[in-house]
């Protein structure tokens, strides 16, 4: 299944723990594109760090209303190999739910989200998968992300059943299509971390120039009124009626600060964090594609000079700070 939700033709299924999609009640799943950011950006910290794909997981946030469910949320989970059985890392679990959740108690005052599914590497899921879907006390959902396409984002949804198709029933994996959705907040930032780091060019920073070019035009006019009201006060210019008049009027007509304070300073935090948010994950987007690019670089340069060996995290360094 691609990112768009639809499901992949001639699709190789794995008899062992996924079914095929049944026409009952599967669950309706919609999936935030802050969400596949993230994923991929685990995916790439773990190419960089040389760790097992293949053991790689992460816990996935939103709601749930009866059928429905909405991926909001990601973060990337700890987990270990005991005994040769995946094994979940239960007290990282816990302060990692800890920290988002005062961590969205801080910023929105609202909750972190419920633990809605998880999601690993892969194409399909196996019995390793559906041991630590058991772990995880059966949460609904499992999304697969394939990282080894390059040219297109390939993500599959996966809801946990039980097959009744054999002779025994077993618990098993059935696929499911999910959609994407998006807030306007989230398609201006996707769209501002995507276009400067491809590009350079970024329309939301054509947009906040001409916002920024107009404050500044109305911070001129405003001086000019504090400007030639000072002048009165002090006697250095006659009063014209006319004016103070218009001015009188201006100033009535602009809501009061005692009443809406709260609300305008609630507000504007709130714009803050926005706008704080995108520039770090532009800037964390861009630090990822540089550090694509001179790992690419130094590998063609290692080939040719017969050399194996890694950048240095110095070069590295000094790249990024250049």
């Amino acid at each position: 299944m691609s990112a768009s939700g639809q499901p992949t033709q001639h699709m190789e299924v794995d008899e062992g723990v996924v079914c095929k999609q049944g026409t009952g009640n599967s669950s309706s799943v919609q999936l935030h594109p802050l969400v596949v950011m993230t994923i991929a950006d685990h995916a790439t910290r773990c190419k960089i760090n040389n760790r097992d794909y293949n053991y790689a997981m992460g816990v996935l946030l939103g709601k749930q209303t009866g059928r429905d469910i909405e991926i909001t949320s990601s973060c990337d989970l700890s987990s270990h190999i005991v005994n040769d059985v995946w094994t979940l890392d239960r007290e990282y679990l816990v302060n990692r739910m800890e920290q988002l959740s005062q961590l969205a108690q801080s910023n929105c005052g609202s909750q972190a989200g419920d633990v809605v599914g998880w999601y690993a590497f892969g194409d399909l899921p196996s019995a390793r998968h559906m041991a630590m879907h058991e772990q995880l006390h059966e949460v609904p959902l499992l999304i697969m992300f394939n990282h080894t396409q390059s040219e297109e984002l390939t993500l599959r949804s996966f809801e946990g059943t039980v097959d009744v198709s054999h002779s025994q029933s077993r618990k098993a994996f059935a696929e499911i299509p999910h959609v994407m959705k998006t807030s306007e907040s989230e398609r201006i930032g996707i769209d501002h971390a995507a276009g400067s780091c491809v590009t350079g060019y970024s329309a939301v920073s054509d947009c906040l120039g001409s916002h920024q070019g107009a404050v500044a035009m109305l911070n001129g006019r405003v001086k000019v009124i504090c400007d030639y009201l000072v002048e009165v006060i002090e006697g250095r210019k006659d009063a014209n009626p006319a004016v103070i008049s218009a001015i009188s009027s201006l100033v009535s007509s602009l809501p009061l600060p005692a009443e809406h304070s709260q609300q305008f300073d609630a507000r504007t935090n709130q714009e803050l964090l926005d706008v704080l948010l995108i520039t770090t994950m532009s800037t964390l987007t861009k630090g990822i594609f540089l550090h694509q690019e001179i790992d690419t670089k130094a590998s063609v340069f290692s080939t040719s000079k017969g050399i194996k060996c890694k950048p240095s995290l110095d070069f590295i360094a000094s790249s990024l700070d250049s």
